[in-house]
């Protein structure tokens, strides 16, 4: 897979960043040299490496499982890890917590410059879900659907929705966020598997393994239910092996059939994977910019004492300063 390196201007120099194909897969980035080299998941070229020091970008905690090992492998070479997403950060979170982490992680998941990514995410969700089931005959006008999830993704997914004249309602483990959700006009609930009964479409918006498959195979539907995830379906669904051995159907990602004890149809869109990565528009032009300098400008950054000190971001500060020059560099806005 090969990446096209753009640069652009942040703080007072030029650096590199990757437009590849952004979130499939996680990466690292080898110091002193252009670009960013693909990796497959967890896995590093002991060849590519060399002897150099060198950082992990993750996209999505996928290093995390083999992150004892890598620290062992590659010690005094791995110099900081930086994690994009949001599911991401919670798995590094629940391995700080273990004290088993040695070197700095630092992450843009929860940055103010991600906002408009996550809400552009949200939406392209929906655009690319859209296409999906007008691919097979159908439309999200006056559909039931479940939104599982209600933070900055799934929020941009109900709202896009709605938008689109479907009838939504929203589950989310935390009493806060279905709170936001009620305030803003949804439906709430917090029994998934009894809403799925009679809902047209899940869309799972927050990873977490927050749904079983085989509770979905229990589920006596009343009709055909069309399930779209934000992350991968091994984040996303709690005994996922079952789907992964499931055939493969359609084109642009296709579909797997889950079915369920009635003998109804779960159609699990890109395979149970993200919709997002599906077709080959995308609705997020150069806004993924914003957080890809934010990255940029972490690898670096001199954390020197930092390293104790959990989830290490980047401060307000220089994000102000990043946002300002993108207005520059992308909507030619006059410098103040």
């Amino acid at each position: 897979m090969g990446h096209t390196v753009h640069s652009l201007s942040i703080g007072f120099r030029r650096l590199d960043c990757s437009t590849g194909q952004y979130a499939l897969f996680s990466l690292f980035y080898k110091k002193g040299v252009d670009g960013f080299y693909p990796s497959t998941p967890n896995i590093i070229e002991p060849k590519i490496v060399g002897q150099d020091t060198f950082a992990i970008i993750d996209i999505g905690g996928y290093f995390v499982p083999r992150l004892s090992d890598i620290q062992k492998q590659f010690k005094g070479q791995l110099v900081k890890i930086i994690e994009d997403t949001e599911n991401g950060y919670q798995k590094y979170e629940d391995k700080l917590s273990n004290n088993s982490i040695s070197v700095p992680i630092l992450s843009v998941a929860r940055s103010s410059l991600k906002i408009e990514e996550d809400f552009l995410v949200g939406h392209e969700i929906v655009v690319k879900s859209e296409i999906f089931l007008a691919d097979y005959g159908t439309t999200l006008l006056g559909k039931k659907v479940l939104v599982i999830g209600y933070g900055k993704v799934g929020s941009s997914i109900a709202g896009n929705l709605r938008k689109r004249g479907a009838i939504v309602t929203v589950s989310d483990k935390r009493a806060i966020r279905l709170a936001n959700a009620l305030a803003h006009g949804y439906q709430i609930t917090n029994d998934i598997y009894t809403e799925l009964i009679d809902v047209d479409i899940v869309y799972i918006a927050n990873g977490e393994k927050s749904i079983d498959t085989l509770q979905l195979k229990k589920l006596d539907l009343k009709h055909t239910l069309y399930s779209f995830s934000v992350t991968s379906a091994d984040d996303t669904f709690k005994n996922s092996q079952m789907i992964n051995k499931l055939p493969r159907y359609g084109h642009n990602g296709g579909y797997k059939i889950l079915k369920t004890k009635s003998n109804r149809t779960i159609i699990l869109a890109n395979s149970g994977d993200a919709i997002n990565f599906t077709y080959s528009i995308s609705t997020l032009a150069s806004y993924v910019q914003l957080t890809q300098a934010e990255m940029a400008v972490i690898l670096q950054k001199d954390i020197s004492g930092e390293e104790n000190q959990g989830i290490v971001e980047l401060n307000e500060n220089d994000r102000e300063k990043i946002a300002k020059e993108w207005l520059v560099e992308i909507f030619k806005f006059v410098k103040s």
